[in-house]
């Protein structure tokens, strides 16, 4: 059994699909007819909601895409659309927020019991994905390759990484190790809670940094650049008073 919010601006199919959600023994944690009303609910029962069937044409300024995308943002629940229009236009904009179900109405109970399992098959498969991905990313450490070695290296003893063509170099405390790797890959292999990129040159340990000043920062002797369109990342990441 699942707790459902349904969003959909419709009094005769809201209550139909109300009707068809009991018939298949899930309960119905609210109604909302607009994306405003439907984020309220899910604030007031934080936790409590498991999916959402959004319409996508609602009442008020935000349509259910934009719904989503608040959804998306704030709770970690998987949505399905249920809506009467199939056109590319509208398909691409509901692909974009990544939905977990599309449903075409008119629809029946066979089609939303089948777009209710599948939903929430695929998404606890995303979550322990992510629990996965997750515990390997609070690792402490990493193995680099040089030459024929590998290498562990402690991600507390890494100061910054830098790209130097297609090679980079882990610089610490007492020497730098050159791998083979782009810094695409690098990036996703270290903890994203102590290293940010904050320029497509470099990687660097937040814990490290001495100073910052401008666009520059400046870990051990070394003034690294900081791109404008990673300034801002490295300001909200870092203990600002």
């Amino acid at each position: 059994m699942y707790n459902i919010l349904i969003v959909e601006d419709d009094p005769s199919i809201a209550s139909s699909l109300h009707e068809i959600l009991e018939c298949l023994n899930h309960q119905v944690a609210g109604l909302a007819e607009s994306a405003d009303k439907a984020m309220k609910l899910l604030q007031e029962r934080e936790g409590e909601v498991d999916i959402a069937l959004l319409d996508i044409q609602l009442k008020g300024e935000k349509d259910g895409i934009g719904l989503a995308a608040d959804i998306q943002s704030a709770y970690n629940i998987p949505y399905i659309f249920t809506t009467a229009f199939a056109d590319p236009t509208t398909l691409k904009r509901a692909s974009e927020t990544s939905p977990f179900g599309y449903i075409v109405k008119p629809y029946g109970m066979k089609d939303i019991h089948a777009a209710l399992e599948i939903a929430m098959s695929n998404f606890k498969k995303v979550k322990a994905l992510k629990t996965e991905e997750g515990s390997i990313m609070e690792n402490n450490h990493l193995y680099v390759k040089v030459d024929s070695r590998l290498i562990r290296i402690l991600d507390e003893d890494i100061y910054y990484v830098e790209a130097k063509g297609d090679y980079a170099v882990f610089n610490t405390k007492d020497k730098g190790y050159i791998v083979h790797s782009t810094m695409k890959n690098i990036e996703t292999k270290l903890n994203k809670k102590r290293f940010l990129k904050v320029h497509r040159s470099f990687i660097v340990n937040l814990e490290k940094i001495v100073d910052i000043e401008d666009y520059n920062l400046l870990i051990k002797n070394k003034v690294i650049p900081v791109s404008r369109a990673n300034r801002e990342s490295l300001m909200q990441k870092i203990n600002l008073i």
